[in-house]
């Protein structure tokens, strides 16, 4: 489905496409900042947003998206809520019911009024069906994103709140949020590495509860002008509570299992606090919270993550490629990073209350003659089509799969990888990412 205009209902929009059902993968043919004036919800599974796919200076949301679904993928997309009062939900991408199978990869979020990013839990019945239950969201990832700068003006300008059953979120950037970098939430493993947090206030990372299994390794801290004097010192804050939540094999079929409050476990090293080289030495220095509960010394396995960095490798690496980078970097993404290199924010502290602090909205704009010719409309160019012997008018050759290596033409198009090319992607090393950091 190709989303042909900016506008915020109807035939070519992006709610349109979002909202519909069925399988789809959704491209752009324009450019530019899509104001809403409601949330966008998608409630419909097994959809693809390509960001990628925008001509000129790609697209920007301006509003809330929220995922009450599963099998979805959003990449090099810009959320951007901005909206100091009424209208919409508070996150930029959020959900009642983020059910399972979620990937969020090089998209920017900023300027919600909660939280940017509030990934954790989806609602489903209790076993008798008189209530609804809070159940994990299972199999999220959340790569190569930005969190910056949500709005403080009702005192929750928050990075987001993570989690899932399980879950793993690695070189992102949290920039200019005053706490919940991100937050914990629900049950299960719960994988952080390789992540930058900038310019936090009161704090880091919290969360969590009796069940979850946490690898906090090889991120980059980075204090600023808002961090409060004591949180300059902390990695995270381990929480000690119960389970609410049904997600554990420890207490399959028992819903909200009584039980004393206590820690899950955490796995701690590799992390670095700039300036702070006590920390740096001795993580668990950094820790607050029961440690002699919550200590593990060896890693929870099971995430694959490529590359898996120092931490001062990935600063640089998540400052160079995280976001949505194509087709290009815009305004606020560019002004952030430099921001967390430099360590000075445009404003005082860093934490604002209004997006016209840091200069609101950039332009977004394209050329329209140079959006690629696609005469079956079927999300493949016709000049990619030709070059790797598909029809350019036969529409429905972009949902089959030329080479028999589990990916669709269209796919292939999208993820800039050769059509009539058989890879092996049951090699974990043959999953490589070759359009996002040219």
């Amino acid at each position: 489905m190709a989303v042909t205009n900016l506008n915020d209902r109807g035939e070519g929009s992006l709610r349109a496409a979002l909202e519909a059902e069925g399988p789809r993968i959704v491209v752009f043919r324009v450019a530019g900042n899509i104001a809403i004036q409601d949330d966008i919800n998608i409630n419909f599974p097994y959809i693809t947003i390509a960001g990628q796919s925008a001509p000129g200076d790609g697209v920007c949301i301006m509003g809330t998206i929220n995922i009450n679904t599963h099998d979805v993928v959003m990449r090099h997309i810009r959320v951007r809520r901005g909206i100091p009062q009424g209208g919409q939900g508070d996150d930029n991408i959020g959900g009642g019911s983020p059910e399972h199978h979620i990937i969020i990869d090089h998209c920017s979020t900023s300027w919600g009024m909660d939280e940017n990013i509030s990934l954790y839990r989806c609602m489903r019945p209790s076993l008798d069906g008189t209530k609804q239950i809070k159940d994990p969201t299972r199999h999220l990832t959340i790569q190569w994103s930005i969190s910056s700068e949500a709005l403080d003006a009702r005192g929750h300008a928050f990075g987001g709140t993570w989690g899932g059953n399980p879950s793993t979120f690695h070189h992102n950037l949290f920039a200019c949020n005053t706490a919940r970098n991100p937050s914990i939430g629900m049950s299960g493993p719960f994988d952080f590495r390789n992540n930058v947090i900038f310019n936090w206030r009161h704090r880091t990372m919290d969360g969590g509860d009796e069940t979850s299994l946490i690898n906090l390794i090889n991120n980059y801290y980075k204090p600023g002008p808002a961090t409060n004097e004591n949180m300059r010192a902390v990695f995270a804050r381990i929480e000690q509570r119960s389970m609410y939540s049904p997600g554990s094999a420890w207490a399959e079929g028992n819903w909200y299992p009584k039980a004393e409050n206590r820690p899950g476990k955490w796995y701690v090293a590799g992390n670095i606090m700039e300036g702070n080289q006590q920390l740096n030495g001795n993580n668990w220095a950094g820790m607050r919270g029961p440690e002699d509960l919550a200590r593990v010394n060896t890693p929870f396995e099971g995430w694959p993550v490529a590359p898996h960095e120092t931490a001062e490798a990935a600063y640089l690496s998540v400052l160079k490629h995280a976001g949505a980078t194509l087709p290009k970097r815009d305004a606020v993404d560019k002004r952030v990073t430099e921001m967390v290199l430099s360590g000075k924010p445009m404003t005082e502290t860093g934490i604002i209350k209004d997006i016209a602090e840091v200069g609101g909205y950039p332009p977004l704009t394209y050329d329209s003659k140079a959006v690629p010719v696609d005469t079956d409309a079927d999300g493949m160019p016709d000049n990619w089509e030709r070059q790797f012997k598909l029809d350019p008018e036969n529409p429905a050759d972009g949902a089959t799969d030329a080479d028999g290596d589990g990916y669709t033409n269209v796919e292939e198009y999208l993820n800039g990888t050769n059509p009539q090319e058989t890879i092996n992607y049951r090699n974990l090393g043959n999953n490589v990412d070759v359009i996002s950091f040219k």
